[in-house]
Order: structure tokens, then C-alpha cells, then sequence
């Protein structure tokens, strides 16, 4: 090999060419190395299983499990649902009946008589169907023994009914009000036109006046008891969910279920009065509904009491 700077012969002991070692700079041949790079590979990160959160359970859980699945909680369910069963198949029947009058009429109507077909059809509402499913969800939760926990599918269901009935009781009340308005309007235009009753003017609008301001308060505290009731589901699924203590039921949920068995009384001594022998099954079970639906409400605010004096 020979020197890139003055073209001698490089020493064969491999040192610097003379002529660097005299300038100080050793510009040699550079070595040529063979030698292959280390290479560096990404080692792909371990992955170690995901362990989900443990969820502590609280004394609440179990007081929550145990009142679901009691005796009384499988009563008041089954008691709701053979009413609503019961009072579905009378109105089916009383709409077949109605049918088959009318059918009966219009057969001995002359052709060409106005004859209008009128009768009235008592639908099950959405909401109690809903609220009958989520105590099953809720009554199959607790009795599961493999889990401690319970499903909130139950109360979500509960949510849902009172979000509907606040958006009901909303557009009732704003049609109420539309409707007074109205009213106040076409009475002070037109003061001295006769009513449909027979009545003077004003006592016909005082007496439309108080059936309107009764219906709106009615409407108003239907409204505020939805909103506090939406409270207690929501208590009551963080209780299911994180294992708090849950609210009680407000004491007025309780009167309310007690005046919903005044007017079931009510209404079953008027079918016998009118010989409504279909329809009085459907109240009987509705009143013994309501009466297992208050000891279950008054059972729950018992248990609750019971977490908030021993502090759980």
C-alpha cells in the first residue's frame, strides 16, 4: 500500500507514512474494515393481560340483593302483572263487545242513516309495561348467585317512565295554558254569547276557569313528583352501580299509590253500578297491586333507615 499524500511505500508494520509524522499529519490510506454494523431489531413489547377494576362491594349490595329478591319484591311483581294482564284482556273483550253492538245496530239501521260508530278503547299504557319489565330484570338480577352485584337494566327502565311523564305532564301543561288563553280571549270579546250549559256567562267561565287552574296545579305537581322521582332512580342505580347508600322513596310516592286505590274503589263500584261485570276483575287486581306495591316502598325505606343507622 502506498501513502495518498506523497505516493511512498507505507511501512509494512503498519506505521504512518514518514512524511505525516513530519507534518503532524498522519494522512494514511485508511484502513478498510469488513466488518458488518451491529443491528439493532425493535423488540415488540410484552403484553401482559388486562386485569378489569375491581369493584368493592358494600353492605349496600347485599341489602339491595336481598330486598330484590324477597318474597314480597316477587309479589308485588307478580300482583302488578296479573293486572295488567286482567285489564288488558277486559278491554279486549269490552271492544269486542262494543263491536258486536254496533254490528247488531247497524243491521237494523235503515241505508242511508247517518249512524256514527263510537266506542272507547282502554290501552295499557307504555309506561306501566315498562316499569313491569324492569322489576323482572330487577327481581331476575338479585337472584342470581354467581355475581354480587345486580343489573341496572331495571331502573334505567324506571328512568325512562318518568322521563316520559315529565315530557307528557310538560305538553299537557302547555296545552292547558294554551287552551285558557284561548278561552280568556273569546270571553272578553265576546262577553253575552250563550254557552253550550245553559249557564250565565261568567259562572260558565268562573267554573271553566277553576277546571283549568285545578287541571294546570294537578299537571304542575305531576311534573315536580316525576323530577323528584327521576332523582331516586338515579340514586338508586349509583347504589347498584358503586355500592352509596340510596335515597328513600318520598313519603308522598306512598299517598300517591294510597289515592291510586281510593279511585280503583271508586271506579269498581261504578262498573257494578252499570253492570260492568267485565271490568271489575281488572280493578280488584289493580288494588291489590298497589297495596303490595306500598309495603314493598314502605320495606325499602325501612332498609334504607336501617344502612343509615348503623352507618353500613
Amino acid at each position: 500500500m502506498y501513502c495518498t499524500n506523497c505516493g511512498r511505500k507505507l511501512p509494512e508494520d503498519g506505521s504512518p507514512c514518514i512524511c505525516g509524522a513530519q507534518n503532524g499529519n498522519f494522512n494514511t490510506q485508511p484502513t478498510q474494515n469488513f466488518q458488518t454494523p451491529p443491528q439493532h431489531y425493535a423488540q415488540p413489547p410484552v403484553q401482559y393481560p388486562v386485569q378489569p377494576p375491581v369493584r368493592p362491594v358494600t353492605p349496600v349490595h347485599g341489602m339491595l340483593k336481598r330486598f330484590a329478591s324477597s318474597k314480597l319484591f316477587f309479589m308485588c311483581a307478580l300482583l302488578f302483572t296479573v293486572q295488567m294482564v286482567v285489564s288488558a284482556v277486559s278491554s279486549v273483550i269490552e271492544v269486542f263487545t262494543v263491536l258486536q253492538n254496533q254490528a247488531y245496530l247497524l243491521e237494523r239501521t235503515p241505508i242511508g242513516t247517518n249512524f256514527n260508530v263510537e266506542f272507547n278503547v282502554n290501552i295499557v299504557p307504555v309506561q306501566n309495561i315498562l316499569v313491569l319489565i324492569g322489576l323482572w330484570l330487577l327481581y331476575a338480577s338479585a337472584k342470581k348467585t354467581d355475581t354480587p352485584f345486580m343489573s341496572t337494566a331495571g331502573v334505567t327502565l324506571f328512568k325512562v317512565t318518568e322521563i316520559l311523564q315529565i315530557v307528557g305532564c310538560g305538553i299537557f301543561c302547555g296545552m292547558l295554558l294554551l287552551i285558557g288563553l284561548l278561552v280568556l280571549l273569546a270571553s272578553s270579546g265576546a262577553p253575552n254569547v250563550t254557552n253550550y250549559t245553559g249557564l250565565p256567562d261568567n259562572i260558565a267561565i268562573l267554573i271553566v276557569g277553576i277546571a283549568f287552574v285545578v287541571g294546570l296545579v294537578l299537571s304542575v305537581l305531576l311534573l315536580l313528583y316525576s323530577i323528584k322521582m327521576l332523582g331516586v332512580w338515579t340514586s338508586l342505580q349509583r347504589a347498584i352501580q358503586v355500592g352509596v347508600l340510596p335515597k328513600k322513596l318520598p313519603g308522598y310516592a306512598l299517598a300517591l299509590q294510597g289515592f291510586s286505590i281510593f279511585c280503583d274503589a271508586a271506579a269498581m263500584i261504578a262498573f257494578f253500578v252499570l253492570n260492568a261485570w267485565i271490568l271489575i276483575p281488572g280493578s280488584l287486581c289493580s288494588i291489590a297491586a298497589r297495596v303490595y306495591v306500598i309495603r314493598c316502598m314502605a320495606a325499602y325505606n325501612q332498609e334504607v333507615a336501617g344502612m343509615e343507622a348503623g352507618s353500613f
